[in-house]
């Protein structure tokens, strides 16, 4: 020891470099000081067996010599041969021995020793067991040496008495064997004979020589004073102890149960310390051991704890062997236990986490999210005007809304669709007519823009357009077949179209700017029209065929009537209707008489060789005989026979020719020969020529009349008249058939082809039938010309030819009619000519006129012939001014149908114009008269008048007379004028200028002239200049309009010069051969036109001229006496002008008032042939590439009204703020504001009626009108408020509301709108001003679906308008996959979702049943959780299990039911007109996309409410891994680092976060008006962090504000760098790195985990074969084997668990349980009763010595002041005393927290070793010192210092002690491990040498 003290003296020498100390000197100085401190305090500092610094817990044998506790243990252990560290124990062992010579042979038990607790200086006051405690923290303290040699600093003065405060070794202690305190002399003395412990009130044997007081550190014994306590202390009964090895409970590692024989020492496992107080009798004292495990495979050590029990006997050698084995077969068993329950957990945490990745998918909802968010996230998080929304929405609809591409080879139908006009792609999907069955429709117009004076016709016609567009939705394109409008060429003509490519759908012929109804025209099914043609040309051929046949029969049958005529009937019927009896020269009379008398009269003069009645019977058998009823034999008489018949008996009549100068008529006796002879002879002529004429009259029908010329005479002449006047009624009414019927058909083949066949074919077959029209026709042969003119021939012979072609004509018919004509169209049956005749003829068809194609007469289809083929039709013409929209028009001409009194036929007579009949008297008496009687005039002239001015100026539209005959049409115009037209004050006029006519005056009934002046002849005149002057006018304007028509016709010849002239290039001629003559056929159709054009303006001008003149003859003749024409005249002619002139007014007013002021006019039809096309197909629009949008994209609107703003000051400035939210009708719809891109010009209707179609407010259910505004009344009928602002015109956004959102105005972009649709949309939306200063927030959603990945995702943009002027943009991207199990690994992973589901319910199960044990047990529940862990572990349980409830119920009730359309019918059309937001099926459509959304919402946001809370339960669980890896020390370095961290992270976050928020409130406040990232206390916060992470952009923006901010920036900005992040945060990181670091230190010789884990799973592994092998025993068998031979000690103790423990109350450094406390307050409220006298005698007692008066009260009686009564105490009961102690314990006490044995494998420290050859002992642990804080100032009890004889001199001597501590600490820093190895080693030095000198002394046995 001097050596080394020398080499510490040499070393400071060294070290000083002091020039006037000599080396020798301060080695001596050392030296002398140390050595002097060497007798007081090493024995108190170090060990007295290792001369090591003393280690907590502490033990002292009967000498009173010091130990720590494990060095003893292991001396004992090596006494038995049981080496801890193998032969490094053994070694330091044998050197103990040597040194100690001797000295410890009294060691050979644990019961040489006992326990004793030191109370380090200033550990005072600390609470429960702080005596105890402080010896520890103290005795790690000296092994640190980071102090003095005591380990505190003070060297000696390290350890002090615990009751006077007096520092051991400078004065006498002891140390109490029942409890361990070691207490000064002074104390004990104080307390007397009493025997309680001063510090416990533990009782003791207080009688000189008790062994209970051990003198600790007495070295002035002599041999025989040791040797006497040595004996005693052997004599003394003792009772047997047994030692119990106790594993620690946080160490927990495996031993080795293989090694070397133990000696025969009994081992008890267990980990439970005794937690009784020091004032308990039964106390037990632990101390720590240190075991030792030998094997080749590790070198472990494991902390045991020591328990002392008493014990009645002493266990076998053998049983604490066993027991020592079993206790490290736990720890194995145990620490294979926590690594199971690890790695269990782990997996677990894996399946959680690998169900969570499985669920989420968040590298594939990535790929998703990316795309789209690239496309539509606003680049931007503010907007300064809408300008730039519109821009941002535009663009995403401008990259979504794309057509598909043409010539990719690929046809998208059904939106890339076959070519059709201009349309289509026929590129990828060809031509739509070779695809679909499409009908082929014309389109025909006439027109006519002639007009009256007053408006240009080239004007009307120029102005004037139509074209073919869709009606509504559409398949295909939703623009106008023409790419232009087409427009009129010509004043009036004709235009036809042929269109063979119309698809399917609804149709609009629109025509427009038409606004007289100029043009007329249909649209017609081509194929419908010709097969009506085709039934048509039928009709015709065999209409006409059936009138030739019925010519030709009824000629026929007039010649058979003629030719069955006897001769005499045919003379009779000849001559009587040609002659009268009375005057005629030759009669039937004269004839047959002549026939009777004339027979022998010579017929050829004087010779008589031909006689009359010869040749007369010859004319007269060549007819039919009389007598054959049936008429079949020829009249075959003699003329005897003859003669002498009834003919002639009947009386005969003479001529006066044949009479002569005879008067007797009857007889011939008077009559002269000559005479007779004469007349005879003339009435044979006359006979022969009628008997010529009735066969002429019979040859004449059958061939002159019957065939004719073939062509315009005859039978063939009908059949062609019929035809023409039937095709030219067609061309006039049906001229749409005129070419099916006549001029497109061609063909030859009537019965093969009949549809072709041409009109002539057809009737060749009809008028002969099939079967004679490929055969002869006999009888047609037979009637020829030259068989009929055959001289030979005979009536009979005529006649029976004739009744045979009958019969043929007849059966030609028959064959004809049953002709079967082919099914013209699928829609019609094979039907015969006979029906189609008929159904025609009961049509009203006739040889003169032709039925209406869908007239009820002609059959519907299939088995009728009514075509219906006109798909549209309108009317107009040249003059439907004149009935067009008459009743607003002209309401004065619309006339209503009257009855007439009389009928009226119109005369030539003009004294009598009408022929009357009355129609009242029910005889239809005429009204006879004229115009000189009244009543005529009144009853007939001026009815009828009022008839024909009536019929010519009223319009009542042919209604009248169709159901009621004698009908007039009168209107107001017309009953304006004077029924009577005499009366008239023109007339009057002009009948005074003719007044001198006495005749003129006369002739007209109730005219004078009385009252009425005489017209001058100036009048005349000038009245007569006037008219001239009018019909000059005329003639000037007709000249005008000739002149143009004369132009036209100029610039058609320039147009036929300019196309000779091209069509002469020869180069040319090739390519427009065809062109030209087609420019040729319409020039000259052109020219046709204007021909006709100018021909009838030339009749018009020659009609006005003739009014003129007749208007001037009219003057002229009245006022001329001399022409003869009197006032009837002139009356007639002024009716007629009168008429004329209102028809003129009427025609001059209509003809300035357009017919409609509509500028469009629809004409609506529709196609339909059955081609399935879907109109209703989703477009496919995408984001990216696949993901597609569904349904479209939603806008909603939320808007604020505008109010009066606050009272201000500058009201000026502005008096309207944003108000409450409103859902008020806005905008215009710009289809109606002129000078927008969506103005429609054809709906600004001058009247304001067009745009009620669109916005209706009848359908309303309440309508609003007439509101006042600015001093008006606005909003007129039919102009609702709702639906119209105050100057007519439409709102454009309706309120509608949605669930889910609030209030507002949605717009919605349907995917079925084209690219162009949707600009339009946009458009009609931007210029509708659906943004304006009242938007209060507009959002945007659009949902997408990738098929691929089978993930929909939710975008929602929100542009908030704010107060401030700036729109604040925000948005939400989120994805989901809602088909969760749909592929074969989804339901994989719904297996694993189960399992993991059932371990979260095993999981919460175990909770709640430890909780279920806790109430059976403690009945209380709640102590389950006074555990932090169990509070963690319940919560992470809970969240686990609500997030499990969770994701079921997201898939059952939400991913399961979610259901969305590609699609919805949101707007009537998506091709509008105007009116774009009219919604379908009353908005279901709507409700149904934002319903649908919102669900797709709600499900992403419990879907991410789901994986936030797994969130936050991964942190949870990361915390329970870590819990459970604390077992391991190398694995629990993070949980120890925080706890040991903790209470300085809790103090540096409450000084960290008042500097943070006090920086981030600073910035808000100074900056938040100009920085954003700093306008909010939240953004500010935000922006703090992010420059604490080094994000320090902000400063770019500090250093550009102006002014004091900008100093204040700089301010701000450096100071918060300065000392947030390089002062505070760098204090954090050394708060941590600094526990981490002692944290790691204490691990760095641990056994890894690897290692601990292969020898675990070998031992494992060999168990496991022990099972099926004989060489190995499984660890069941061993454990059950080890505890039945350990014996009942073997039996496991738990832990008293934290809630069992008891609390303690420290008051004054002393432990006070609830019993004690109890017991203190009893005891005190006893003496609060005494008297007042006893007060003094009470104080004396209580400055008396300690123990002397105090009874059995103890110390903490007097310590609480049993002298200090109060008056008047109150009295209490036992039970509030209790409830008291019970109340204090529990507010102020807390559970004393035991002192866990160190763990050596844990903290890495070894076992104590011999000193090495340097004399230096090993390091100790580094944290010892460290991890215990510094004890509280030392406040030295007030009763010590009373009791202290020397106060003074002690307290000098401590200070000068203090001094000297502070000396050697300053010296000795560094070199106090040095000094201790040296120390050890020169004791051992002497010791060895002594031992050298004589023989070691035998061991004790």
């Amino acid at each position: 020891m001097v050596l080394r003290l020398h080499k510490l003296g040499s070393h400071v020498a060294q070290n000083m470099r002091h020039p006037g100390i000599s080396r020798a000197l301060a080695v001596h100085m050392v030296s002398t000081m140390c050595e002097a401190c060497w007798h007081v305090a090493l024995p108190w500092s170090n060990c007295h067996l290792t001369g090591e610094p003393l280690v907590a817990p502490f033990v002292a044998d009967v000498l009173g010599n010091l130990y720590t506790k494990e060095a003893v243990l292991e001396f004992l252990l090596c006494r038995k041969g049981i080496y801890p560290d193998g032969e490094a124990s053994q070694q330091r062992h044998l050197n103990q021995l040597r040194v100690s010579d001797g000295a410890l042979a009294h060691l050979r038990s644990v019961r040489d020793v006992f326990s004793v607790l030191l109370t380090p200086e200033g550990a005072q006051g600390r609470g429960a067991g702080s005596a105890g405690d402080g010896a520890h923290r103290a005795g790690e303290r000296s092994q640190g040496g980071s102090s003095g040699s005591g380990g505190s600093g003070g060297g000696a003065f390290s350890w002090v008495c615990p009751v006077t405060l007096l520092p051991c070794g400078k004065f006498a202690c002891s140390a109490l064997r029942v409890c361990g305190h070691v207490v000064s002399d002074r104390a004990l003395a104080g307390v007397g004979d009493a025997g309680e412990c001063p510090v416990c009130s533990c009782s003791y044997d207080a009688s000189p020589g008790s062994r209970d007081v051990v003198p600790i550190n007495r070295h002035d014994r002599s041999p025989d004073e040791v040797r006497a306590i040595l004996e005693a202390a052997a004599k003394a009964p003792s009772k047997k102890r047994k030692l119990a090895l106790l594993p620690a409970p946080e160490v927990q590692e495996r031993l080795l149960l293989e090694g070397p024989s133990h000696s025969p020492i009994n081992l008890k496992p267990g980990a439970e310390r005794n937690q009784e107080q020091p004032n308990r009798a039964s106390t037990q004292r632990c101390l720590a051991i240190r075991a030792a495990g030998s094997g080749t495979q590790q070198n472990e050590l494991d902390n045991y704890e020591v328990e002392e029990e008493d014990e009645e006997e002493d266990s076998t050698a053998a049983q604490q062997v066993v027991r020592e084995l079993y206790v490290r077969f736990e720890k194995q068993q145990q620490r294979w236990r926590d690594y199971r329950s690890l790695f269990s957990f782990l997996g677990f945490v894996s399946l959680f986490l690998a169900i969570l990745y499985l669920q989420r998918s968040a590298g594939t909802a990535f790929m998703v999210y990316s795309t789209i968010d690239s496309v539509v996230t606003p680049p931007q998080k503010s907007y300064q005007s809408t300008g730039d929304v519109y821009n941002w929405l535009n663009g995403v609809l401008t990259t979504v809304w794309t057509d598909p591409v043409c010539g990719d080879g690929v046809c998208e139908a059904p939106f890339e669709y076959a070519s059709y006009s201009h349309f289509g792609c026929r590129a990828d999907c060809g031509k739509l007519q070779n695809i679909q069955n499409l009908t082929t429709i014309q389109i025909d117009l006439y027109y006519d823009f002639t007009h009256p004076v007053g408006s240009i016709p080239r004007d009307l016609m120029q102005q004037a357009s139509w074209n073919l567009c869709p009606n509504g939705n559409s398949a295909y394109a939703t623009s106008c077949y023409f790419a232009t409008d087409n427009t009129f060429g010509t004043i009036s003509g004709e235009q036809h179209y042929v269109l063979n490519d119309a698809p399917d759908g609804n149709w609009d012929l629109e025509v427009k700017r038409d606004i007289f109804d100029k043009v007329q025209g249909a649209v017609r099914d081509t194929k419908m029209v010709y097969a009506s043609g085709f039934y048509y040309k039928v009709f015709i051929a065999t209409i006409s065929t059936m009138a030739e046949q019925n010519f030709e029969t009824s000629l026929l049958q007039q010649a058979i009537a003629i030719a069955t005529t006897p001769y005499l009937a045919y003379l009779n019927t000849t001559l009587n209707a040609a002659l009268a009896p009375a005057d005629a020269t030759y009669n039937y009379t004269s004839v047959r008489t002549a026939f009777c008398l004339c027979g022998a009269v010579a017929s050829n003069g004087a010779v008589a060789t031909t006689y009359w009645g010869d040749a007369a019977l010859l004319a007269m058998n060549a007819s039919m005989d009389p007598s054959d009823s049936r008429n079949l034999t020829t009249f075959n008489m003699t003329y005897s026979a003859y003669a002498g018949s009834s003919y002639c008996s009947s009386p005969l009549y003479l001529t006066a020719q044949a009479r002569g100068n005879s008067t007797d008529a009857t007889t011939l006796a008077t009559v002269s020969s000559a005479a007779m002879t004469q007349w005879c002879t003339d009435t044979l002529a006359a006979a022969l020529n009628t008997q010529t004429a009735m066969n002429s009259a019979v040859q004449s029908l059958l061939i002159d009349q019957r065939l004719g010329d073939q062509r315009t005479t005859g039978k063939v002449a009908v059949r062609n008249s019929i035809t023409a006047a039937l095709r030219l009624l067609m061309a006039n009414a049906l001229p749409e058939l005129l070419d099916p019927a006549f001029n497109v058909p061609s063909g030859t083949s009537a019965l093969a082809d009949p549809v072709n066949a041409r009109v002539d074919i057809l009737q060749q077959v009809y008028i002969d039938g099939p079967t004679l029209s490929t055969q002869p026709q006999k009888a047609y042969l037979n009637l020829t010309r030259s068989s009929v003119y055959n001289l030979n021939i005979t009536m009979v012979g005529m006649w029976t030819r004739s009744a045979a072609r009958i019969l043929e004509i007849q059966a030609s018919a028959a064959d004809t009619a049953a002709i079967t004509l082919p099914a013209v169209t699928a829609s019609y049956n094979a039907i015969t000519v006979e029906t189609v005749t008929g159904n025609f003829v009961a049509a009203g068809g006739s040889r003169s006129t032709l039925p209406s194609p869908d007239a009820t007469g002609l059959g519907d289809q299939p088995a009728g012939v009514s075509t219906s083929y006109n798909l549209a039709i309108w009317h107009g013409n040249a003059t439907a001014y004149l009935q067009c929209d008459l009743g607003n028009r002209g309401s004065s001409f619309v006339g209503t149908c009257v009855a007439m009194n009389v009928s009226c036929a119109v005369t030539s007579n003009d004294t009598t114009p009408y022929n009357c009949t009355n129609l009242l008297d029910g005889n239809n008496a005429t009204i006879s008269g004229n115009l000189s009687s009244a009543a005529y005039a009144n009853t007939c002239e001026m009815p009828c008048d009022r008839k024909l001015d009536c019929d010519a100026i009223c319009e009542c539209f042919g209604t009248c007379g169709s159901s009621t005959p004698f009908q007039t049409c009168e209107c107001d115009a017309c009953m304006n004028l004077n029924a009577n037209a005499a009366g008239d004050v023109e007339f009057l006029d002009i009948r005074s200028a003719v007044s001198a006519s006495a005749s003129g005056s006369a002739s007209i009934a109730g005219l004078t002239t009385s009252g009425r002046r005489r017209l001058q002849d100036t009048n005349i005149t000038a009245q007569l200049s006037t008219v001239l002057t009018t019909v000059g006018g005329v003639v000037t304007q007709q000249s005008a309009l000739a002149a143009q028509m004369a132009a036209l016709g100029t610039q058609v010849s320039q147009a036929n010069s300019l196309a000779a002239a091209r069509a002469r290039d020869t180069t040319l001629l090739t390519l427009i051969q065809a062109g030209r003559d087609d420019i040729a056929t319409g020039q000259a159709q052109v020219q046709a036109k204007l021909d006709k054009i100018i021909g009838m303006q030339t009749q018009a001008l020659a009609a006005a001229t003739a009014a003129a003149r007749a208007r001037d003859s009219q003057v002229g003749l009245s006022v001329d006496p001399r022409s003869g024409v009197g006032l009837v005249v002139t009356l007639v002619l002024w009716k007629r002008t009168r008429r004329d002139k209102t028809v003129t007014l009427k025609a001059a007013l209509l003809a300035n008032v357009p017919c409609t002021s509509q500028p469009l006019v629809d004409n609506t039809f529709s196609l339909n042939n059955g081609n399935a096309v879907d109109v209703t197909a989703a477009r496919d629009r995408t984001l990216g590439l696949t993901n597609r949008v569904i349904g479209g994209m939603l806008l909603h609107q939320t808007r604020s009204n505008e109010t009066a703003c606050d009272p201000s000051k500058f009201d000026t400035i502005q008096q309207t703020c944003t108000g409450p939210e409103t859902i008020v009708a806005y905008g215009i719809d710009p289809v109606f504001k002129s000078g927008t891109v969506s103005y429609n010009g054809y709906l600004d209707d001058a009247n304001g009626t067009i745009v009620l179609q669109y916005y209706n407010c009848s359908l309303l259910p309440s309508a609003t009108y007439n509101l006042p505004f600015l001093n008006t009344t606005v909003n007129l009928s039919p102009y609702c408020a709702e639906l119209f602002n105050p100057q007519n015109l439409p709102y454009a956004f309706h309120f509608f509301p949605l669930d889910s959102k609030e209030d507002g105005f949605p717009v919605w972009f349907d995917i079925n709108l084209g690219a162009g649709d949707v600009a339009q949309w946009f458009t009609w939306v931007q210029e509708g001003l659906y943004l304006d200063p009242h938007t209060r927030e507009l959002s945007v959603e659009i949902v997408t679906y990738n098929a691929p990945l089978k993930i929909f995702s939710y975008f929602q943009a929100v542009f908030e308008f704010s107060e401030g002027g700036s729109i604040d943009v925000t948005h939400r991207l989120n994805t989901v996959k809602v088909e969760v199990y749909d592929a074969p690994e989804d339901w994989v992973r719904l297996a694993f979702e189960i399992l993991l589901s059932a371990w979260i319910c095993a999981f919460l199960g175990g909770n709640l049943w430890l909780m279920a044990q806790a109430q059976t047990q403690h009945r209380n529940a709640l102590r389950f959780f006074t555990s932090g862990w169990n509070v963690v572990e319940f919560i992470s349980n809970g969240m686990m299990f609500s997030c499990m409830i969770m994701w079921w119920v997201w898939v059952r009730s939400y991913a399961k039911a979610f259901d969305i359309s590609i699609r919805y019918d949101v707007y009537l059309e998506l091709t509008p007109t105007a009116n774009f937001l009219a919604l379908s099926h009353s908005g279901d459509g709507m409700s149904a996309a934002n319903n649908h959304t919102q669900q797709l919402r709600e499900l992403v946001d419990l879907l991410n409410l789901y994986f936030v809370l797994n969130g936050i339960n991964i942190l949870l669980l990361i915390a329970r891994v870590l819990m459970r890896m604390d077992f391991q020390p190398r694995l629990g370095v993070v949980t120890r680092s925080l706890r040991l961290a903790g209470p300085d992270l809790l103090h540096f976050a409450m000084v960290a976060g008042m500097v943070f928020i006090g920086y981030a409130m600073m910035a808000h406040l100074i900056f938040g008006n100009a920085v954003e990232a700093f306008q909010t206390f939240g953004s500010s916060i935000n922006c703090c962090f992010e420059i604490l992470l080094g994000n320090i952009d902000v400063n770019k923006e500090l250093r550009a504000l102006g002014g004091l901010q900008s100093a204040a920036g700089a301010l701000f900005f450096w100071s918060y760098e300065l000392l947030v992040f390089m002062v505070l945060l760098n204090f954090l990181l050394a708060i941590i790195v600094d526990a981490f670091s002692e944290t790691k230190d204490k691990t760095h010789e641990t056994v890894s985990m690897h290692t601990e884990l292969y020898a675990l799973l070998r031992d494992k592994w060999c168990g496991m074969i022990g099972r099926f092998s004989n060489k190995h025993i499984s660890d069941q068998k061993l454990g059950a084997l080890l505890k039945a031979w350990a014996g009942e000690d073997a039996q496991d103790t738990k832990a008293i668990a934290p809630e069992d423990a008891q609390k303690l109350l420290t008051v004054l450094n002393e432990d006070v349980d609830e019993a004690t406390l109890r017991d203190i307050l009893t005891e005190c409220l006893d003496d609060a009763t005494l008297a007042l006298d006893q007060k003094a005698s009470a104080a004396a007692a209580a400055k008396a010595p300690k123990g002397v008066d105090g009874g059995r009260l103890g110390l903490f009686a007097r310590m609480f002041g049993g002298g200090r009564r109060r008056r008047h105490a109150p009295r209490v009961s036992p039970e509030e005393i209790a409830k008291a102690a019970k109340y204090i314990i529990d507010r102020f006490g807390a559970v004393p927290v035991a002192e866990e044995p160190e763990d050596f494998l844990a903290e890495g420290s070894s076992h104590p070793t011999t000193s090495n050859a340097l004399g230096a002992a090993p390091p100790p642990p580094p944290d010892t010192a460290a991890a215990q804080p510094p004890p509280p100032p030392s406040q030295p009890a007030p009763a010590a210092r009373d009791h202290d004889p020397s106060g003074q001199e002690r307290d000098h001597l401590a200070a000068a002690l203090a001094r000297l501590a502070d000396v050697q600490r300053e010296l000795a820093d560094g070199q106090r491990s040095l000094m201790a190895g040296q120390r050890q080693l020169a004791e051992q030095q002497v010791k060895l040498v002594a031992l050298m000198n004589e023989s070691p002394a035998p061991p004790a046995p």
